[in-house]
């Protein structure tokens, strides 16, 4: 005989993507700057560079650099180039951790909502900031296949994947998430703002959850996923995977 009690478990996947720049080699012309008095075998000359610190700050710096635009960037309307010394630091330790990969909803029951938390951490030294993207695979699904707890459409059935709502009515069921912390973005207003996944087997494009167009240092975001039921859901075990895509701006 099937149990009538309804669990909820969330398998948490991460990816983070970066950029690479492919070279391929040949012939490369140059200019030799040179008159009767001097030879210049360098490209650039600058008065100092490199990290300085104390105690109270770090910076790092370059004086004397000549390079185009501002900050040695420049480009066109498809390409951006960081050039110069300064860009170096954008080589630098990118990470993003998920504090846990296994999220458990528990027991769910009519007339409530289950929640769970976890935290998105990002370090990134570059200056083009980074993007966190999400989605799920399927709705919460039944291990058998089916049936599914369908995606929450909040209160007043406004919500969609990039616009959060309010979902604080225990009688209305439903699986999403909420966003609080830095970086998120500005429709999570607070706790009782949800938004449901998008869903990949829905061909649904993934969304940000969190982002930013500054060098980030422990920056924590912290989701929190709800599930609630209806009378009529079956019996069992439920189930999807949540897809985080970690990018670093450049």
């Amino acid at each position: 005989m099937m149990s009538r009690n309804k669990s909820a478990k969330i398998a948490i996947a991460s990816l983070s993507a970066g950029c690479f720049l492919l070279l391929a080699s040949g012939l490369v012309y140059s200019e030799r700057l040179e008159s009767e008095s001097y030879v210049v075998t360098f490209g650039n000359f600058n008065v100092t560079s490199g990290e300085k610190s104390s105690a109270s700050y770090n910076v790092t710096d370059t004086v004397g650099q000549i390079a185009n635009g501002p900050y040695g960037q420049y480009g066109s309307s498809n390409y951006v180039i960081g050039g110069g010394f300064q860009y170096i630091y954008t080589i630098d330790t990118f990470s993003f951790r998920i504090t846990d990969v296994s999220v458990e909803l528990g027991e769910l029951a009519l007339g409530s909502h289950a929640t769970a938390t976890h935290d998105l951490i990002v370090n990134t030294k570059g200056a083009g900031g980074y993007y966190v993207y999400a989605y799920e695979k399927h709705p919460l699904r039944h291990i058998n296949g089916t049936p599914d707890i369908a995606d929450t459409a909040c209160n007043s059935g406004t919500c969609t994947i990039s616009t959060a709502g309010v979902w604080n009515n225990t009688s209305i069921p439903g699986f999403g998430y909420n966003m609080s912390g830095d970086d998120v973005p500005a429709d999570f207003i607070n706790s009782t703002y949800f938004r449901p996944f998008a869903d990949d087997s829905a061909s649904d494009q993934m969304q940000v959850v969190m982002s930013s167009n500054n060098i980030a240092k422990d920056r924590t975001a912290t989701v929190t996923y709800k599930a609630g039921i209806s009378g009529s859901q079956a019996a069992g075990d439920y189930e999807t995977n949540v897809v985080y895509i970690a990018v670093p701006g450049y």
